[in-house]
């Protein structure tokens, strides 16, 4: 084995619970981590940031049914359109340049994150509660996510904290991470054409040696993160995200500068 990657198993592990706590996706901050230590190439990046998910949304999947903080009812909703539209977006991915893929990258955290950021300090009324499901929504996010490999959860999110059925915080994130985990899946799985397959294996080595430590880190992770957020406010979580979206955000747009 190789220990030159031994320092992904503790940025694993917060990196998980992290977003395991605040119910968005790992790719925010596993890009940047593989772009700007591991120097692997942005497509295959955004490939490993949604294997990488796979596990550790994997095992927060099984956290959340265990603690029962999942609405499968809004699960089953959400997935609707947005497994079709991250099936349109992983195929277009292959098409489009890996640092423009970077730049809408970065630009629509930090977009979302500002935005998030201004509304938690300036709203102050409470919404009221309804029954919708906001299916454009969700697909605007699934093509996101096939394409930049995030974005679903950040959208579906808003609507998910005043519909009716939900009764905490930690039912928003559990309900949004099994949505995650499935998405996650279809794109990595939509990715996988002949001349990116033989990009992966020409990079075998750097990847094996990166998932060794990364895997069971994020497992570690996804068990953890679940547990901190129960009984959270919903707007301390909303900019605790804002803020670490606009950071990341900063981040990849120092690269792209350099």
């Amino acid at each position: 084995m190789d220990f030159t990657f031994w320092y992904l198993f503790p940025v694993g592990i917060i990196i998980a619970i992290f977003s395991m706590s605040a119910g968005i996706s790992g790719a925010n901050f596993w890009i940047p981590v593989y772009i700007f230590f591991i120097r692997i190439d942005p497509l295959i990046s955004f490939w490993l940031a949604l294997i990488t998910m796979l596990f550790g949304f994997g095992s927060g999947v099984a956290r959340n049914i265990y603690q029962g903080t999942i609405d499968w009812y809004i699960v089953k909703q959400y997935l609707v359109p947005s497994i079709p539209a991250a099936v349109i977006g992983s195929l277009l991915a292959s098409y489009v340049n890996g640092n423009h893929l970077l730049l809408i990258f970065s630009s629509f955290i930090f977009i979302f994150g500002l935005y998030q950021l201004i509304a938690c300090i300036v709203s102050r009324k409470e919404k009221l509660k309804h029954r919708r499901i906001y299916w454009e929504i969700g697909f605007v996010g699934g093509f996101l996510k096939g394409l930049i490999a995030t974005g679903l959860g950040k959208l579906i999110m808003p609507g998910m904290w005043d519909h009716e059925r939900i009764k905490s915080p930690s039912q928003v994130i559990g309900s949004t991470v099994v949505i995650l985990f499935i998405i996650d899946f279809v794109a990595a799985l939509m990715r996988m054409k002949p001349d990116f397959v033989n990009e992966l294996i020409e990079n075998r080595t750097t990847i094996f040696n990166v998932l060794v430590f990364v895997v069971p880190s994020v497992i570690i992770g996804g068990q953890i993160g679940p547990q901190t957020i129960r009984g959270a406010a919903a707007s301390h979580l909303k900019i605790y995200v804002s803020i670490m979206l606009i950071l990341v955000s900063i981040l990849i747009f120092s690269r792209l500068l350099a």
